[in-house]
């Protein structure tokens, strides 16, 4: 059945962080995006966030308002088939320009599934695909200090299941001793993540590989600074790799090439979407390399099709505790995410009721 968008909306939020957030050379204090809100001709409403990351999109918030305005009006009187069989079709068919930014993307796909669904009765996650009651996350470590272990061991008393350690940031001999203190505290049970952020030149990456080639690790995410010697590295470590970067800069073939990466991050902010995301998850099936969900700090709109995302595939712990860097949301009162697991039902269902209406800022609204 066509459903016919008969309004959209743009609202712009800023929204305070519970502490200043270092994004490259910018220490970021509060998270700035844009909601988009589509209306269908029968009163269905689908919600989406575009909330560019500062030091890592190609886009700002500003390039995301001046092209949603531009592309609101050529939305708006647009129909499309919900059929929830075919989902991959039917966001191939909506009218992106080329030029579109990723977040964007994002969002619009967001809010025409959002609306698809409330037409179905149905749940975000049964529209993505067959969801997981419950959705695993990964604990992330504070970048610098010396109580890694010990929050590492706390992280694990909560119960979560895999743990994330940033590396790169100093010494490669600093590095080894940190993750090896960290991995000697934790059970053989937790899995220890590791991510570089393509820190290191060849030689560091194998030297920091050689000093924990006896440590269980899970991965470590882009450990080059040349993504090209990726497997040349590959080839002279038994390090487990995962990429990141990688996705938003070459198609999912690629992975193909890499027989020797073991999972691949993918941040649907920065990707383009979630057509972009779900053809990159099932290539990382296909090459059997683990597909692992991670935001970049979005508001709970956001957050919200992340975990439906996250339902709909493996089950495996995913990067989603960004959420707990918001002192505040757009939703009121927030989402129910905190811990070591998240309950879809009660998380992946939008609600216009619990907009946070004076957390937002009116840009544009365009009917048919």
């Amino acid at each position: 059945m066509p459903v016919t968008i008969s309004e959209g909306a743009l609202y712009r939020y800023a929204l305070p962080l519970t502490e200043p957030l270092q994004l490259g050379s910018e220490a970021v204090t509060r998270r700035r995006g844009v909601l988009v809100r589509l209306t269908t001709e029968e009163g269905c409403v689908g919600w989406g966030d575009a909330a560019p990351l500062p030091g890592f999109s190609d886009e700002t918030r500003g390039d995301v308002e001046q092209h949603a305005r531009a592309a609101l009006p050529r939305w708006t009187g647009t129909s499309f088939f919900d059929a929830q069989g075919d989902l991959d079709a039917m966001l191939q068919d909506l009218p992106f320009e080329a030029e579109a930014p990723s977040s964007f993307r994002f969002a619009m796909e967001g809010a025409v599934v959002g609306a698809a669904t409330a037409a179905h009765e149905a749940s975000i996650p049964e529209m993505l695909g067959t969801p997981r009651q419950t959705v695993a996350l990964n604990a992330l470590l504070p970048r610098s200090g010396a109580n890694g272990p010990t929050q590492a061991v706390r992280r694990q008393e909560e119960g979560y299941r895999a743990v994330k350690v940033k590396v790169g940031r100093r010494g490669v001999e600093e590095d080894v001793d940190r993750v090896r203190a960290i991995r000697d505290a934790l059970d053989a049970s937790v899995a220890l993540r590791a991510d570089a952020n393509r820190a290191w030149s060849f030689d560091e990456a194998v030297a920091f590989a050689d000093g924990i080639d006896d440590l269980p690790i899970a991965y470590v995410e882009e450990p080059l600074a040349d993504p090209a010697r990726l497997d040349d590295f590959i080839e002279r470590t038994s390090l487990p790799v995962a990429l990141d970067e990688t996705t938003r800069e070459a198609p999912p073939a690629t992975l193909r090439g890499l027989p020797g990466v073991t999972a691949v991050v993918l941040k649907p902010t920065l990707l383009g979407g979630l057509q972009r995301t779900r053809e990159w998850g099932r290539v990382a099936r296909d090459a059997g390399a683990a597909p692992v969900l991670s935001g970049s700090y979005e508001s709970g709109v956001g957050i919200q099709m992340l975990v439906a995302l996250a339902a709909s595939g493996p089950a495996v712990p995913v990067g989603l505790s960004t959420y707990d860097r918001l002192a505040a949301d757009v939703y009121a009162p927030p989402l129910p995410i905190g811990g070591p697991n998240v309950d879809v039902p009660a998380v992946a269902t939008p609600s216009t009721a619990r907009i946070a209406w004076e957390r937002l800022d009116l840009i544009e609204r365009v009917s048919s």
